[in-house]
């Protein structure tokens, strides 16, 4: 059989890492995985982990960072799919996605259990398309009279991406994430409708 193009064999190294690193912090946590067992499921060898990433905690970065694109694309579909209009599609159906989003054990245990642990405060917390993308929603409400004008529109936006990250922690350490979700939904919504100006 021909040997890859080097470039196909570096993305598909990399994305093998990738995927296992994910399946093993998921399954075990952080602390529990070795890069031992990383290279031995990804079948490569640690050499070439250490090619791709720097150590443990890179990987750990790069693990997290495209899992939470993947989840904020999806939120993004399910809102674009959704029907009414722009308060249902961005604010009912947003929340109602990001929060079941929220159920998912790998979404619990890399994103709000061991992220706040293993990555530095401000790459945790911080998330500049999704603050930007909250902050054009909320032009957006504002310029269709759902809101009041001149409505603080990126302040508001850090403060709803502070609460969604406070409700992630919430249910992940909550003993009945079910009602959890439910809670942090009912709370988000009735902040956030607080902000409707009323027809």
């Amino acid at each position: 059989m021909a040997a890859l193009p080097k470039a196909e064999q570096y993305e598909k190294t990399r994305s093998a890492l990738l995927t296992v690193a994910h399946e093993l912090f998921a399954e075990q946590g952080y602390s529990n995985t070795s890069t031992k067992d990383i290279v031995e499921r990804a079948e490569v060898t640690r050499g070439a982990l250490y090619y791709h990433f720097h150590n443990k905690e890179s990987l750990f970065q790069a693990v997290f960072e495209r899992f939470r694109q993947a989840r904020t694309q999806a939120i993004l579909e399910r809102v674009q799919e959704a029907e009414g209009d722009l308060w249902q599609r961005f604010v009912e159906t947003g929340c109602t996605a990001i929060i079941e989003s929220l159920s998912d054990k790998s979404a619990q245990r890399i994103i709000f259990t061991d992220g706040p642990s293993v990555l530095d405060p401000d790459v945790w917390h911080k998330n500049v398309q999704g603050v930007n993308l909250l902050a054009q929603v909320f032009e957006q409400l504002e310029a269709e009279g759902f809101i009041e004008e001149k409505t603080p529109h990126r302040a508001l936006a850090r403060l709803v991406w502070g609460a969604f990250l406070e409700a992630g922690v919430y249910i992940s350490h909550a003993t009945d994430s079910v009602e959890a979700q439910h809670e942090m939904l009912q709370g988000l919504q009735y902040w956030l409708g607080k902000l409707r100006i009323k027809h």
